[in-house]
C-alpha cells in the first residue's frame, strides 16, 4: 500500500508541476498575444496616418494619381471609384483655389463634398495643418494654402 500511496502522491506532484507549468505558458503566450496586438495596432494607427497624410499632401501639390481616363484624382471631390477623403484632403480641396476662406466656410464646404465631419473637426484639423506650416491664417481668421517659400513651409 505504501508504494501505491508514493506512487500516487509522485504522479499528483508531476500533474501539478506539469498544471503549472501549462498555467505559466498560457500566461505568458497571453502577454505575447495582447503585446502583438497592442504593437499591431499601433502600427496600424502609424499607417493610417501616414496614408492620410501622403494623399493630403499629394492632394495639396496636386500629385495624386492619374485615373484612366486622364482625370486626375485630385480633381473629384470623392477620388477614383469614389472612395472618400479625409477631413485634411477636403480642406486642402476646398482651400486650392481660393483666396482664404473662415472655418465656418470651410466646414460647409468640406461637408458638402460629402465627407462626414463636424465643425469642431474641421477647426481641429486646420490647426493641425496650421502647426504643420501647410495652411497659412490671415489677420481676418481666413485660412489659405501656404506656398512653397513661405514661412510655413520654411520652417519645415
Amino acid at each position: 500500500m505504501d508504494d501505491i500511496d508514493t506512487s500516487t502522491h509522485h504522479f499528483l506532484a508531476q500533474l501539478s508541476a506539469q498544471t503549472d507549468e501549462l498555467r505559466q505558458g498560457i500566461e505568458a503566450a497571453r502577454r505575447e498575444r495582447d503585446e502583438a496586438a497592442a504593437r499591431l495596432a499601433a502600427l496600424e494607427s502609424r499607417l493610417a496616418d501616414s496614408t492620410a497624410a501622403l494623399r493630403a499632401l499629394k492632394l495639396y501639390t496636386g500629385e495624386a494619381s492619374n485615373t484612366g481616363d486622364g482625370a486626375r484624382e485630385s480633381d473629384t471631390p470623392n477620388g477614383e471609384h469614389g472612395a472618400s477623403l479625409s477631413i485634411e484632403e477636403g480642406i486642402l480641396h476646398v482651400l486650392r483655389g481660393t483666396n482664404g476662406l473662415l472655418p465656418v466656410e470651410i466646414a460647409r464646404r468640406v461637408q458638402a463634398l460629402g465627407v462626414p465631419s463636424s465643425a469642431a473637426s474641421i477647426r481641429a484639423r486646420l490647426s493641425r495643418l496650421r502647426k504643420d506650416g501647410t495652411v497659412v491664417r490671415d489677420k481676418e481668421s481666413r485660412y489659405s494654402l501656404a506656398y512653397a517659400g513661405s514661412e510655413g513651409t520654411r520652417n519645415r
